[in-house]
């Protein structure tokens, strides 16, 4: 009864959790398909906003055209244009505003807010153009603060797949704000052509906003090269080289026209260059949010399809569980009516169990239970043969009153071979005529009954045990002999996987790099493959310190770190680089476990380790410029924030030059690409050479532009270095006629001195030594020139 409870228990105990896990996973997936289905929602919102920003966007810059300043005709045409565009706002608020039922979960009363001050604006009589323009601007910047925070509650800025988070920073906040910035360089700059004359403030913010369009375009250049799908990166870039080209001829024409008063230019003539501008931005816009779109569309149907396949699978796991219960209940049926008669064979089953508990290997086994069978049931003779799985033959383990059975038996072959393919016992009975005649595995035997029987393990063919016996005996069909077979099968079992796993210990110690030291660290043993890396053998390295393979390039910090770890108890995982016994290098990446007692005092450590040197070698191939050798933009943007970090930790001054070499297209306009890149080696090497401190960093940035970063006392120690680079690129003397301040190759270097005290980031250090190189190479190249920081 009380068997028969703990059943009941465990019936009800996984049919709950069956449906708990179902529940949950059905749970899960549609909170998923509802974020993705959010995120969708999100994109198609965010494009309608975008569009409608672009209509006020337009209204902004008409708004800066001045009757008496403009041909009538043309302003006739402006003020058409004007009706249409707002004809069309209007059109869109409403389609806006009816989004407030279709995503009632993204849409506010804010955006109402919004459209009423637009209608205001666009109905109302303002007169001051920098009032009408202010007000278009504040309302653009409120539709793009909420763009923007549509994306957290679509969650679309919360994805953490890496193409899909890329294209929603390019599609809710870099192009919004480059094509926020090109529509006030239009505005402005339409103004300032208009009045013919820029006051020092519209300079300042025309100047300033064609700033902000360059770094924006590099930002977004930066995010485009992030995506892994190289189709969808290919067309990105594609669009994006042509609207860098165009932003550039339009800002060539604002600096020529407004800030050179070099060339003219009409107003609406720039203004619809700029405004075609802004259109290509956002079919840009568009073609990533349909790229977004269309991975996320993508994401939702595999959710879906895999949300079914759990239904499924699901439903056949109930399945099963009923299977299983069913087939517990019939095992314990079977259980209660043998439970008597195994009661009866217990003295025979402890005895067996005795006899086979002394034996070590699978002869021994094989040989007690033939003996056994002998004694219980007249068996005259006996063999048991082993399957191995490797070549599918059956191995004779050992035979009882005969010493010619065949040793080794084909899958079919014979009796013996016949039964383990049948996975059947066969009973055969000898007549008194054909007893000389009759063999068994070449074996002629006197017996008048045989029996032979398949030993069976997990369903599958373990062994074949064949019994002769003088009378006739109905052995195979004794349910007490199952459990004499099953106890034998449970010894023989262990004794092959015992056997087994020693070969595998065997071949652990061969091939896996493992190690074991005491307290101190002083190695106690280690495996042969342990020897084959680190070249020492067992007897040269058992009883030294770890630190015999240590190299000497390893920071010491790592081993402290280490240390630090192992001895508080916890397991250390990290990558090391070593020496062996004949000082080549190699590379190990290494688990250390604390072995403790049960008073959880640490014993020593044992350590699995993995070469890793071919994958470290790699790395340093992905690292690496492929021409000059130095490391690339990749590792610059890792590395130097690293530096940033440690120098903030350790109260270190940083300095950062990046380095442009002087008319570098000019020269290879003149000598070549080929010499080109012999000169960019040139360069490289003479970086090399003077910057070889093991903190010290040359980068290659691309193109001719290079970087360097290193640790510094003071800022005349900075500059001394970079003017150093600078004369040590002049004194190489190489020939370069097109450069137009020097008969040779010279370079020009922007610095920045990082005190220890600095708060500025990563990006804004960056941004002022950019500025510093541009003022060099404005000031007439071939100088160095500091980049002045806020502290």
């Amino acid at each position: 009864m009380q068997k028969i409870y703990k059943i009941v228990i465990l019936v009800l105990f996984l049919i709950g959790g069956t449906l708990f896990l179902f529940n949950n996973f059905i749970s899960n997936y549609n909170n998923e398909i509802e974020k993705t289905e959010y995120k969708i929602n999100g994109i198609e919102f965010a494009q309608k906003i975008q569009k409608f920003i672009l209509k006020i966007q337009k209204l902004r810059g008409y708004s800066q055209f001045d009757k008496f300043l403009v041909d009538e005709s043309e302003y006739s045409n402006i003020l058409n244009s004007v009706e249409l565009i707002k004809t069309d706002v209007k059109k869109e608020m409403k389609e806006i505003r009816a989004l407030k039922s279709l995503y009632p979960e993204l849409y506010d009363n804010s955006y109402d807010y919004v459209m009423d001050n637009i209608i205001i604006i666009i109905d109302g009589s303002i007169d001051d153009k920098i009032v009408l323009y202010q007000k278009y601007t504040h309302a653009i910047e409120e539709l793009k603060e909420r763009a923007y925070y549509l994306g957290f509650k679509s969650k679309l800025l919360l994805e953490s797949d890496g193409d899909k988070y890329f294209f929603v920073e390019v599609m809710l906040k870099h192009l919004p704000n480059l094509i926020e910035v090109v529509g006030k360089i239009r505005a402005k700059t339409t103004k300032a052509i208009l009045d013919n004359s820029t006051d020092n403030e519209l300079l300042y913010s025309i100047k300033n906003n064609c700033l902000l369009c360059e770094e924006h375009i590099k930002q977004i250049y930066k995010a485009v090269d992030e995506i892994y799908d190289d189709n969808e990166k290919t067309r990105l870039f594609s669009l994006l080289e042509n609207i860098n080209s165009e932003t550039q001829n339009m800002q060539q024409y604002v600096k020529n026209t407004v800030l050179l008063h070099d060339a003219k230019i009409e107003a609406l003539e720039f203004f619809k260059i700029s405004t075609n501008v802004i259109d290509k931005m956002f079919i840009l816009y568009t073609t990533d949010a349909e790229f977004l779109s269309q991975k996320l569309n993508q994401k939702l149907e595999k959710l879906k399809k895999t949300k079914l396949y759990g239904i499924v699978i699901g439903a056949f796991v109930v399945l099963l569980i009923f299977l299983t219960i069913a087939s517990m209940l019939r095992s314990y049926i079977l259980y209660v009516k043998s439970e008597k008669k195994i009661k009866n064979n217990l003295t025979s089953i402890i005895d067996l169990k005795n006899d086979l508990e002394k034996c070590n290997t699978i002869e021994e086994i094989a040989s007690s239970s033939l003996y056994f069978f002998a004694n219980k049931f007249g068996v005259v003779q006996g063999a048991i043969y082993i399957y191995n799985e490797e070549n599918n033959k059956l191995y004779l383990a050992s035979s009882y009153a005969t010493n010619k059975m065949k040793p080794i038996v084909e899958l079919g072959e014979g009796l013996v071979g016949e039964v383990a393919v049948q996975k059947k016992g066969i009973q055969t009975d000898l007549k008194d005529n054909k007893k000389i005649n009759f063999r068994i595995e070449d074996i002629s035997i006197e017996p008048s009954n045989i029996c032979t029987i398949p030993l069976i393990s997990y369903e599958q063919i373990f062994g074949v045990l064949q019994l002769g016996f003088m009378q006739k005996h109905e052995i195979v069909n004794n349910e007490d002999f199952t459990y004499f077979i099953d106890m034998i099968i449970g010894f023989l079992r262990n004794a092959k996987y015992s056997d087994t796993n020693r070969q595998y210990l065997e071949l652990i110690d061969k091939y896996v790099i493992t190690s074991k030291t005491n307290k101190k660290g002083i190695i106690t043993d280690v495996s042969d493959a342990f020897t084959k890396i680190s070249g020492y053998t067992k007897e040269e390295i058992i009883g030294k310190a770890h630190s015999i393979v240590a190299h000497p390039d390893t920071p010491k910090e790592l081993y402290e770190e280490m240390w630090e770890t192992i001895l508080q108890g916890k397991i250390y995982e990290g990558e090391i680089k070593n020496l062996n016994k004949s000082g080549a290098e190699y590379w190990i990446e290494t688990t250390i476990t604390p072995t403790k007692d049960k008073y959880e005092n640490i014993l020593g450590f044992s350590a699995i380790i993995r070469d890793i040197t071919d994958k470290k070698r790699i790395e340093e191939y992905s690292i690496t410029d492929g021409l000059t050798e130095l490391y690339n933009r990749r590792f610059f943007d890792i590395n130097f924030n690293k530096e940033r970090k440690i120098s903030k930790r350790d109260n270190k001054n940083l300095a950062l030059l990046i380095v442009d070499i002087d008319y570098f297209k000019q020269y290879n306009d003149t000598y070549g690409h080929q010499r080109g890149d012999e000169i960019l080696k040139s360069v490289a090497l003479a970086m090399k050479s003077l910057f070889k401190r093991a903190s010290d960093y040359v980068y290659r940035l691309g193109g001719e532009e290079f970087a360097v970063s290193f640790y510094t006392n003071d800022k005349e120690s900075a500059l001394n270095r970079a003017e150093s680079l600078r004369k040590s690129i002049e004194d190489l003397k190489i020939e370069h006629l097109s450069s137009a301040i020097s008969n040779y190759l010279s370079i020009s270097i922007g610095v920045t001195f990082i005190p220890k005290e600095c708060a500025m980031e990563v990006d804004e250090i960056y941004k002022i030594t950019d500025k510093a190189l541009y003022s060099a190479k404005n000031s007439g190249r071939n100088r160095v020139v500091e980049a002045t920081i806020n502290l």
